[in-house]
Order: structure tokens, then C-alpha cells, then sequence
């Protein structure tokens, strides 16, 4: 039982600098956005390849964390096979539950990682396509929002295809 508890505090270790990693990498694709909203590409390159010197790091942590994950599901019974983290430990068991908490908040990382890198690269290919944002371009929308005097503006992103 020993072991168990060293491999969930391991675990919970990784997982906390993989969610800081993630955060840092997060803030800086929502830099990138910025930077070409306002037409600055070279201050997005440099920004582009400092994520990708993040997202090296992180793929060492990535590597740590299933390895820890592999030795927890070697103390668990062969009908846990092709189950998550999640699903296997139990919430009410205080260090089992702040691990599912650290993996939930990485899963939910990584949705919003997902969906910035996707804002990014649609408002990149808009910019290529159609010039740099200026205030008329069809895709920026100027409106009040409800019943106050303030100017909401937003950029209609081109949907995946």
C-alpha cells in the first residue's frame, strides 16, 4: 500500500508541472492571438517558437506521467484494461481524489490548448487570405451590448472543415 501512495504523490507531482507547463503555454497562444490581431507576426514567431521549446518540455512530462499512470494500473485488477485515471480511482480516497482532480484539470487543459491552437490557426489563415485585420474587414463585428453605452467587438473565425 506503500508503493501505491509513492506512485499517486509522484503522479500528482508530474501532473502539477505538466498543468503549469500547460497553463505557460496556454498564456502564450492566447499571446499569439493577440499579436496577430494587431498585425505583429514577427513578435508571433518568437512567441512560436518559445511554445514550441515549451511543448518540448512538456513532452518529457507527458512521458513521466504515463509511466506513473502505467505502475498505478499494474496494482489494479485486469478489468481496469482500457479504462482512464478517472474512471479507475476512487474520488472519496483523499490522495486518489487530488490525483483525478490534477487529471481532470489537465484533460481540461488540454480542450482549451486545443481550441486556442485552432482560433490561431483559422485568424492566421484569415490574415493570409484576406489581408491584416482592420475595421473593415467583413469578419470584425462592432456591437453595443445590452442596454449599456460599451462596444463589444468580436472576429467570426472560419469554421474547421
Amino acid at each position: 500500500m506503500a508503493e501505491w501512495v509513492e506512485i499517486n504523490q509522484a503522479l500528482q507531482h508530474t501532473l502539477f508541472k505538466e498543468i503549469e507547463l500547460r497553463r505557460e503555454i496556454l498564456s502564450n497562444m492566447n499571446q499569439q492571438e493577440y499579436v496577430l490581431l494587431i498585425g505583429d507576426i514577427g513578435l508571433k514567431e518568437e512567441l512560436l517558437q518559445e511554445c514550441n521549446k515549451l511543448a518540448g518540455y512538456l513532452k518529457e512530462i507527458v512521458k513521466k506521467r504515463g509511466s506513473f499512470t502505467r505502475k498505478l494500473f499494474d496494482f489494479l485488477p485486469p478489468s481496469t484494461t482500457g479504462k482512464s485515471l478517472d474512471e479507475v480511482l476512487d474520488p472519496l480516497v483523499e490522495i486518489e481524489g487530488e490525483t483525478i482532480h490534477l487529471y481532470q484539470k489537465v484533460k481540461e487543459l488540454i480542450d482549451k490548448i486545443h481550441g486556442q491552437h485552432l482560433r490561431n490557426k483559422s485568424l492566421h489563415e484569415m490574415i493570409l487570405r484576406e489581408g491584416p485585420l482592420e475595421m473593415n474587414n467583413p469578419a470584425i463585428h462592432s456591437e453595443t451590448v445590452q442596454g449599456k453605452k460599451i462596444k463589444l467587438i468580436t472576429i467570426d473565425y472560419p469554421e474547421e472543415k
